[in-house]
């Protein structure tokens, strides 16, 4: 998404949104400065001291999923590439599946960093380097998506359309959410999940509703007119449109599609999501809970992507953005009647809170992998007190979030949406190789981890770096270069099976220590009884 893209999308002078804007930034603050009274020990900051509720945790970890690239970019996908588009939204209501998969134990294990829940299983400083180097690089590239956009859609709140306008907005937001971080921790973090969970499930609501009810709640109308404005039903309801329908462009679909299934559910913002439940039960009962949410929320995205096509119609939605980001406001522009309208500003509030909550949990769980895994276990060997370790994670904060707001502003005017795509076949190319492994197979060992992380890592680096989305197309990171040899835009096909592969073969070609073999006794004991925590922490 560039800067220009959502400034294109409508008027200045909004005094609603700009208002709204200003109430979510002062309740977010509220929260914050209320949460952040009783972040005096680690458990209290990384995990909120394990205290909320199943309903609350339910909700976050809702909101910890919907990320604003799944906001935006799915209405797009589906007002511009019809099956396509569907297919990716399925695809990330099936990754829900690995989440209950994995919720439960994770949860059992008492951890909540990477690192920590890997060295469980693998002992040894290399696995606590290891988580933190992988939790750096699937969090900043998301970061730094995120707090673009944010830049974007407060600047055109604001009203603010002058060349570099974008970037000071992303400036200013970003530090304002990084500070929010900071002092309110995970209780904070949380607060502004929930807030977040309820403004876009209200403003989905919404503008699925005036959809509908300009379509006569006519369902079938809806779909043929949404076919009729995109080409007609056989190419807008037949795979193809979003990679194109040769052999390549299917293959990369699937390709997006495993990467959202295997990898949506193994942030490391999720992880320390789910390990913050009270319990193991209360892990996989939140978890069911957000399965029916992110349904509902993925149902009403591909709706709205149909009345997007259907009232706009594809050629203007590509005109504005040709990724179709700026389709739900222009959406909502179009059935408010103008940009000054409720339903507008329901958007943008949803699009800014969206990135509020995003960014606070990709931050606290990168805080928490370089405070609790490299400062606490590396550097100071467990020995370093938990007041220091919580003052050292607030400073990771800012300075993970201030790195983070200046690649932002560097690269503004770049196509980084790759970036995102690059983490989430980290994630599933990487940790749930990792996670599957060291949770459920007795037979793995430090090599196979170590291949895991480091190898399956220097093979998504590779096959980014020489795809398509980096160089030889109009939308790459470097359209005007081309050195790519690797065909596909989403190398998770290629990678996952490299990550399980390297894990089982380095597993196998080491010999398991005593100590190794002790931890996984260790673990599946705690992951069955689910009250005591495994020694490392």
């Amino acid at each position: 998404m560039t800067s220009g893209a959502v400034l294109a999308a409508g008027d200045s002078g909004l005094f609603a949104p700009l208002m709204a804007f200003l109430m979510v930034v002062i309740v977010s603050f509220l929260l914050c400065l209320v949460a952040g009274v009783d972040n005096d020990t680690v458990a209290d900051f990384f995990t909120a001291n394990r205290s909320l509720s199943v309903t609350k945790n339910a909700l976050a970890l809702s909101g910890d999923f919907i990320f604003t690239t799944a906001l935006l970019s799915s209405v797009g996908a589906v007002s511009l590439a019809g099956y396509d588009g569907m297919v990716v939204a399925i695809s990330a209501i099936a990754s829900l599946g690995v989440l209950l998969l994995l919720a439960e134990p994770l949860r059992n294990t008492g951890l909540f960093t990477l690192g920590a829940i890997l060295e469980s299983r693998v002992t040894g400083t290399a696995t606590r380097v290891a988580g933190t180097v992988i939790t750096l690089a699937v969090c900043l590239p998301v970061m730094v998506v995120q707090l673009t956009v944010a830049g974007d859609v407060t600047a055109y709140v604001l009203g603010l359309n002058r060349p570099g306008a974008a970037e000071v907005c992303t400036a200013l937001i970003g530090a304002l959410i990084v500070s929010f971080a900071a002092f309110g921790g995970m209780r904070g973090s949380s607060m502004i999940e929930i807030v977040k969970v309820i403004v876009v499930f209200g403003t989905v609501l919404a503008v699925s509703w005036a959809a509908l009810s300009r379509a006569h709640w006519d369902l079938g109308t809806l779909l043929e007119t949404a076919a009729g404005h995109s080409g007609g039903a056989q190419s807008f309801y037949a795979p193809g449109l979003l990679y194109g329908d040769t052999l390549t462009g299917r293959l990369d679909l699937v390709s997006l599609c495993v990467t959202v299934i295997l990898g949506s559910a193994v942030f490391p913002h999720i992880v320390l999501r789910v390990s913050a439940s009270r319990n193991g039960p209360a892990a996989r009962r939140a978890s069911t809970a957000a399965v029916v949410m992110i349904t509902l929320f993925y149902g009403a995205m591909v709706l709205t992507g149909l009345s997007a096509a259907a009232t706009l119609g594809a050629n203007v939605i590509a005109a504005h953005d040709p990724q179709g980001n700026t389709a739900l406001f222009l959406l909502a522009d179009n059935l408010a009647g103008s940009s000054t309208g409720l339903l507008f500003t329901m958007v943008a509030c949803a699009a800014f809170v969206t990135v509020l909550g995003t960014v606070a949990g990709l931050t606290m769980a990168a805080s928490a992998s370089l405070a609790h895994d490299l400062y606490a276990r590396v550097g100071r060997r467990g020995g370093g007190g938990e007041r220091s370790e919580v003052n050292v994670a607030r400073a990771a904060v800012m300075i993970f979030g201030l790195v983070s707001v200046y690649l932002a502003v560097v690269l503004h005017h770049w196509s980084i949406v790759v970036l995102s795509l690059f983490a989430a076949a980290l994630t599933a190319s990487v940790v749930l190789p990792a996670l599957v492994y060291s949770l459920f197979w007795k037979g793995f060992t430090r090599s196979g981890l170590l291949w895991t992380l480091y190898g399956s890592l220097a093979c998504c680096v590779v096959l980014e770096a020489f795809g398509p989305a980096v160089s030889g197309s109009p939308v790459a990171l470097f359209p005007d270069r081309d050195f790519h040899w690797f065909p596909l835009q989403n190398i998770a096909l290629i990678t996952v099976p490299v990550g399980f592969f390297l894990g089982w073969a380095g597993s196998l070609l080491s010999r398991r220590s005593h100590a190794d073999q002790d931890r996984y006794v260790e673990m599946q004991t705690a992951l069955l009884i689910g009250h005591k925590p495994i020694t490392p922490q």
